[in-house]
């Protein structure tokens, strides 16, 4: 289950690339951001990763 979502975060952040932040800390940079990924998303995206690794050598 957290290989699944550690995929599916990862593919939601890289959608984000292509939203134009109306609100938030990138919202100056609007068009800029474009083609970037939410940093936040990508975070996340990480850290499900991460747990996903650290749950399989647990084991």
């Amino acid at each position: 289950a957290w290989d699944r979502a550690a995929d599916t975060a990862t593919d939601a952040a890289a959608a984000t690339a292509r939203l134009l932040p109306r609100k938030g800390r990138a919202r100056p940079h609007a068009e800029k951001s474009l083609g970037t990924p939410d940093a936040g998303a990508h975070s996340l995206a990480l850290i499900t990763r991460a747990v996903h690794g650290a749950l399989l050598n647990h084991h």
